[in-house]
């Protein structure tokens, strides 16, 4: 039994062995037949094999020649399968990470058509972020352009200012002159001349700085838009184009605190024989109106024990204002100067006919607040105010400090937020409006006014000759501030971030006051 057990078995292996080396031989004569039928095309030759390698697969040997159409073939692409094969391995892991999270064959296919959504929505949304962009980036380049204009403009200014100066003081370097006149002692005068040295500095010396010609002729615009004089002040006249005349038109002297305006009042009042209202009538009009001078019924002009007249009304305040308004002060040949810090309440009282002749006495904006600060600390009637205030840094730091004063009543915005269209509006009221003199140039403003000045009483005159003179070209006045200068530090810092549009308001004033020579050309001075 087990004999013919084993003879089974191995007759079996040798049947399933023959089949095997009958497959292998078909395989070989199939290949070697394919290789037969393609030698004519490729040009190959066929390489006898040896006995032992008739079990393998045949070895051919591709002898190339160099047919008609040999480079018109393609090549075969290698790498396909094994590309295919890394995308089926991942697809694959795919599939085994989301059957790990328990997804059926349903959950699968949804989830995959969210991610094919959303990857349509990126694409969707992708151009007009890369459009957003671009116009973000226009924007900004254009924004800092602009800006490096204005700054180079603002630079060059404040340069022109300075050298203009310069050439009204016989050649003398411009910053350095300006300061020097801004002292008012020795050690006030170095300390301002350090200060023009950095600022010197700062603006490179100005030499290629062209000046701005004919800056009367050019009206104030904000965003390509003309800014006009408001209606409310078309009482006054426009100073370029309507002269003045005494018989008709009537000082109109706006009262900016501590710029020498009170002096100019004192010298038209005492020295010229000119009858001023202003608020030098406060007692006489409560004395004569009950309290408030409601009851008043006409205009009276007082006389004072130093011989200067006054009309018995107080401009200092719109209540005051337009009681004087309702006694025709504007119109009265009685007056011949008005004073107050309101413009355009003041504006008021004059009409169509007899307008109102503006002037402007104007000082740099920090020199001005401290020079505040320090008169206030000396007036009894404000002690309670800044008596605690024992430093410049504590009153700048405080609510007392003023803000933008000029551009606040050039604009009539006495309260709230500033921007640049009340800017604007000031400088357009300068402009058309406003006969500016300087406190730094106190010899030709005085020249330029007393040409306005209807100086009727020679007389009156030659009598106080000597004193006017010393305070006309010397102005030794009583009302004089010395302090110390603040020239820089945290103070400095404080007020000028205060007074923003006034010191631009103030250096476009500078450029008119040259401006404004072409008007008093032929008109030398009587002293």
């Amino acid at each position: 039994m087990l004999a013919d057990i084993d003879l089974k078995s191995s007759s079996g292996e040798q049947a399933v062995s023959g089949a095997k080396t009958e497959k292998k031989s078909a395989s070989a004569a199939a290949a070697a037949s394919d290789i037969e039928n393609n030698d004519d095309q490729h040009h190959t030759a066929t390489i006898p094999l040896s006995q032992s390698q008739e079990g393998s697969t045949s070895r051919r040997i591709m002898l190339r020649g160099k047919p008609s159409y040999h480079f018109h073939m393609k090549r075969p692409r290698r790498n396909v399968k094994k590309r295919s094969i890394v995308a089926a391995q991942l697809q694959n892991i795919e599939e085994h990470k989301e059957m790990l999270m328990g997804m059926d064959t349903t959950q699968r296919n949804e989830r995959r058509d969210v991610r094919d959504h959303r990857l349509d929505d990126k694409d969707q949304y992708r151009a007009p972020r890369v459009a957003l962009v671009l116009f973000l980036l226009v924007c900004t380049a254009g924004g800092y352009r602009g800006f490096s204009q204005y700054w180079s403009a603002r630079n060059s200014d404040a340069a022109a200012g300075a050298r203009r100066v310069a050439r009204m003081e016989g050649g003398e370097d411009g910053t350095r002159s300006f300061f020097r006149r801004s002292g008012e002692d020795d050690e006030h005068r170095e300390a301002l001349l350090l200060a023009a040295d950095g600022l010197e500095g700062l603006l490179g010396g100005g030499e290629n700085v062209t000046e701005e010609e004919n800056i009367e002729d050019i009206p104030t615009t904000l965003f390509d838009e003309t800014i006009e004089a408001p209606q409310d002040l078309s009482n006054l006249v426009n100073i370029f184009h309507e002269h003045y005349n005494p018989n008709v038109n009537k000082l109109f002297l706006w009262h900016i605190p501590r710029t020498g305006t009170t002096t100019i009042k004192r010298i038209a009042s005492y020295c010229m024989g000119l009858t001023i209202a202003s608020e030098a009538g406060k007692t006489e009009m409560a004395r004569a109106g009950g309290g408030d001078g409601s009851s008043i019924q006409e205009l009276r002009i007082v006389e004072g024990l130093d011989g200067v007249k006054f009309a018995a009304v107080d401009l200092s305040y719109p209540d005051g204002i337009a009681i004087a308004k309702s006694l025709n002060v504007g119109l009265s040949d009685r007056v011949d100067l008005v004073s107050s810090p309101y413009l355009w309440d003041t504006a008021g009282i004059f009409d169509g006919y007899h307008k109102g002749y503006m002037v402007a006495m104007f000082r740099h904006p920090i020199e001005r607040a401290t020079s505040l600060y320090f008169s206030m600390r000396k007036n009894p009637q404000y002690e309670k105010q800044v008596g605690s205030l024992s430093s410049i840094e504590q009153y700048a730091k405080s609510s007392l400090v003023e803000n933008n004063w000029m551009t606040r009543f050039l604009s009539n915005t006495l309260s709230g937020e500033l921007t640049p269209q009340h800017e604007a509006i000031a400088k357009e009221v300068l402009r058309t409006k406003c006969l500016i003199g300087l406190l730094r140039d106190k010899t030709e403003t005085m020249r330029r006014l007393e040409v306005l000045f209807n100086l009727k009483a020679k007389e009156k005159r030659s009598k106080r000759r000597e004193e006017c003179q010393e305070k006309l070209l010397y102005w030794d006045w009583p009302g004089k501030n010395r302090h110390e200068p603040v020239v820089s530090g945290e103070a400095w810092d404080i007020l000028h971030k205060h007074n923003t549009f006034d010191l631009r308001l103030y250096e476009y004033a500078e450029k008119l006051f040259k401006a404004q020579g072409k008007l008093f050309q032929d008109t030398p001075s009587a002293w």
